[in-house]
């Protein structure tokens, strides 16, 4: 008999679900299924579900085996992407709640970069032209979801604002191989954890990288600038996809980027997995992040230092543009009067009401105390 995972659905009908979202029927090798699997059993016998998390469960399932069917599709349509190069694409690798997200964007303004459009990651296909974009269903679709989601949840929308136009964190295109920190930020699955912290992400990126040469097919004269949290975790690996990548890495002080992160991790599940209390979200999402923050700083050593740059928190909230500017230096690229125009304009604009930060948070809402996280982060 076929096993459905707590109301989620079995493994056969999610494929099915996807392929008619998708319109697409090859979801390509199978290696994905393994953590599909871990991660159906952690939902069913850990996370203690709400029924309206089975319905959030069940779409972001859908969702990533619909974008590993739409980039199959477009592997096999477009074969000449192998051929587009990437070369120095910028990695923004800082932990979560430390300005890597405003700081990818003001990069991503460049007109001689790129990064990954919410649509576009959610389904990868060659960028269209930007005029094109209002006839392409798959924008059309994302647009009215994005659009949704910013009246019905303003407050998760001053925490990270969301737009199917918005350069979003590419870690979509690492969920199609069933490897990712998303899960684990909005539900209590402990075995998938586990499970996650023991995989090599080699062909995860290898699938990136795939993805990225599809997406940027006509522009492969721009430089791709990316952002997951998730990549503190596979430096290694992703210096053997990409052995001449760019790192910024942010950082701010764990006692307060930490107390946000719980917030936000509060607030993207909610009413999800009851497992999911405060206090498990704080000990989850420190132990989470402290190992991170400690595989970064443990990678990083065995590789060019010219190849690393690190962003202060304050600095960057002080001197936006100047940031940026240091970041080109750093690197070696050229700050372009258009560049600057174009950081300084997205930094304005990012300072627009509905998109200004608005959170508040403390560790103790969360079982944590400031000698907690010191003493982990000591550690890494």
């Amino acid at each position: 008999m076929t096993q459905d995972y707590d109301g989620i659905g079995s493994i056969e009908d999610l494929h099915q679900a996807a392929r008619e979202v998708a319109g697409y029927e090859d979801f390509g090798s199978d290696g994905y299924l393994d953590g599909l699997r871990v991660l159906l059993e952690s939902f069913q016998q850990e996370a203690d579900l709400t029924p309206h998390g089975k319905v959030i469960a069940r779409k972001m399932i859908i969702g990533a085996l619909a974008g590993r069917l739409t980039s199959e599709a477009g592997f096999a349509k477009y074969p000449e992407h192998v051929d587009v190069p990437i070369e120095r694409p910028i990695f923004v690798v800082g932990l979560t709640r430390t300005g890597s997200t405003a700081l990818h964007r003001l990069l991503g303004a460049d007109p001689a970069h790129q990064g990954a459009e919410m649509w576009l990651a959610e389904t990868p296909q060659p960028r269209p032209e930007r005029d094109k974009w209002s006839e392409n269903e798959d924008y059309v679709r994302s647009d009215a979801f994005y659009r949704a989601r910013q009246r019905n949840e303003a407050d998760l929308m001053k925490v990270h604002f969301m737009g199917a136009e918005e350069v979003e964190e590419c870690w979509r295109l690492l969920q199609q191989t069933m490897l990712s920190t998303a899960f684990e930020t909005v539900a209590y699955v402990p075995s998938y954890t586990r499970w996650l912290a023991k995989q090599d992400w080699t062909e995860t990126y290898a699938r990136h990288k795939k993805n990225l040469q599809l997406i940027g097919l006509h522009d492969s004269d721009r430089r791709w600038v990316l952002k997951s949290p998730s990549h503190v975790f596979a430096i290694d690996e992703i210096m053997s996809v990409y052995p001449d990548a760019l790192f910024v890495r942010t950082f701010r002080d764990p006692l307060t980027s930490m107390a946000s992160t719980f917030s936000l991790a509060e607030q993207g599940g909610h009413d999800m997995s009851k497992a999911f209390d405060r206090p498990a979200i704080g000990r989850t999402q420190l132990d989470l992040w402290a190992r991170g923050n400690a595989n970064f700083n443990n990678a990083r050593t065995r590789y060019n230092s010219d190849q690393f740059i690190d962003v202060d928190y304050k600095d960057f909230i002080s001197d936006a543009v100047g940031t940026v500017e240091k970041i080109y230096a750093q690197f070696d690229l050229p700050f372009t009067d258009e560049a600057r125009a174009a950081v300084d304009a997205s930094h304005q604009a990012s300072l627009a009401e509905h998109r200004r930060p608005s959170h508040r948070y403390s560790l103790e809402e969360f079982g944590v105390s400031a000698a907690d996280v010191e003493a982990k982060f000591a550690a890494s």
